[in-house]
């Protein structure tokens, strides 16, 4: 995985449990490591949506040239 990826995953996961409701997020933050089969079902969630987030942005940024500002 490149370092870009990598970025734009980690970007992605924190924006989507930012964004959920508390119950979840407290799961999602809490009950690390999902032993429970509800919890692992919530977190399996979460983890598809981050994941179509970044490689959505992955997309986005494809054939995108970024330079530096001066």
């Amino acid at each position: 995985m490149s370092e870009r990826m990598a970025k734009l995953y980690e970007k992605a996961w924190n924006k989507t449990v930012e964004g959920l409701n508390d119950y979840k997020k407290n799961i999602i933050i809490n009950n690390y490591p999902y032993e429970d089969r509800h919890d692992k079902e919530i977190a399996d969630d979460v983890i598809r949506e981050a994941i179509r987030l970044a490689e959505k942005w992955d997309m986005e940024l494809s054939g995108k040239v970024t330079t530096p500002a001066p």
